[in-house]
């Protein structure tokens, strides 16, 4: 895989990252929303549906950062070598 495809990814990666915070809170209101049904008062719907939004939206987040901080390292055993180092990759490889 060349660098500069690597380093695209990465950067996609990060940019991707409100969007699928985004995404994860909206599910997890939709879901707040039907579990909430169950409930009489108003406010207690509202309370329940933010708070599934909220925990599904911050956890996607913590997973997806987690994720995207050890996505370099990752990549790099796909990566081709740099010109410096393509000495020792033949040589490693003999």
């Amino acid at each position: 895989m060349p660098r500069w495809l690597a380093h695209l990814l990465v950067a996609v990666g990060w940019l991707l990252t409100p969007v699928l915070a985004w995404a994860a809170s909206y599910v997890g209101l939709w879901a707040g929303a039907l579990l909430a049904t169950r409930f009489t008062n108003p406010l207690t719907m509202l309370g329940v549906a933010g708070a599934a939004a909220a925990l599904c939206g911050f956890t996607s987040l913590a997973i997806w950062v987690r994720f995207m901080r050890r996505v370099p390292h990752l990549l790099s055993h796909h990566m081709a070598p740099r010109a410096s180092e393509e000495h020792r990759a033949v040589a490693a490889a003999d």
